[in-house]
Parts: C-alpha cells; structure tokens; sequence
C-alpha cells in the first residue's frame, strides 16, 4: 500500500543496459539491495516492524520505502524514471500525524542515489504526494 509517492525522471545518452548496469552498482555500494525485475530495478528498505514499535528514533533509514525504477530508450535518449514511496502498510489514518518531513527527506535521498549513479545533479528535499 503507496500512502506517499516522490517522482523523477530524466535522460541520459548511454544506452540502457549500461544505465541499469550504473544504477544497481550504484544502489549496492550505497547499501541498498537492488532487484532487477522485467520492469525496471525495484528496491525495499526499511522496516515496518521496527519503526511501528521504535518509532522515528531509529533514524530515517529504518523508515520502510521502496524505489521502482524504470530505464526506457527511444531514438533520441535513454529516459529514466523513479518512483519512491512508502512501505508503512495499514494505519487506521493513512495520513501520517508526525514525520512526514523524514519521510520527505528519505524518498528524496532514494531518488538522488538514481541520479548519483549516473552523474545527475542532486534534487532539493521533495515534498511527497499523498493519495487516500
């Protein structure tokens, strides 16, 4: 269940298997475990568990997010598009009452990892969609 979502997306010249190539490398030294799917590379981190019995406490690292990433090529350029979002799951108010701000600033970093790997300047903190 996707309460908050953060987008990007952008192009590049080199061609898409050594832009997947760049962006898992990327995501595993960064201490991420990426899965390369037939859609893109997908990866999860966090945990729901911790955070619902710790809370924030743990740092925003622990925060359960997810980042699904697509890499498309057409004549022109090779297009990258990422998708953050939460993985907190089921609250009887999906609108969170406290730490959207981390939550914020954890989609951003995951987005900003895609564009490390591949050379692209950093986006300033985003401000998460939510959807009800």
């Amino acid at each position: 269940m996707k309460n908050y979502t953060l987008d990007d997306s952008f192009t590049v010249t080199e061609d898409v298997q050594l832009v997947s190539r760049r962006i898992v490398d990327h995501l595993s030294s960064a201490g991420l475990r990426p899965n390369e799917t037939q859609d893109g590379i997908e990866v999860r981190a966090g945990s729901d568990l911790l955070i619902r019995l710790l809370g924030i406490p743990l740092g925003s690292k622990w925060l359960p997010v997810g980042i699904d990433v697509h890499v498309a090529e057409d004549e022109q350029a090779t297009t990258v598009t990422s998708a953050a979002y939460d993985r907190l799951g089921w609250y009887v108010n999906k609108k969170l009452m406290w730490g959207e701000d981390v939550l914020n600033r954890r989609l951003t970093e995951l987005l900003n990892e895609v564009r490390t790997a591949l050379g692209k300047p950093e986006l300033p903190q985003g401000s998460a969609t939510f959807s009800s």
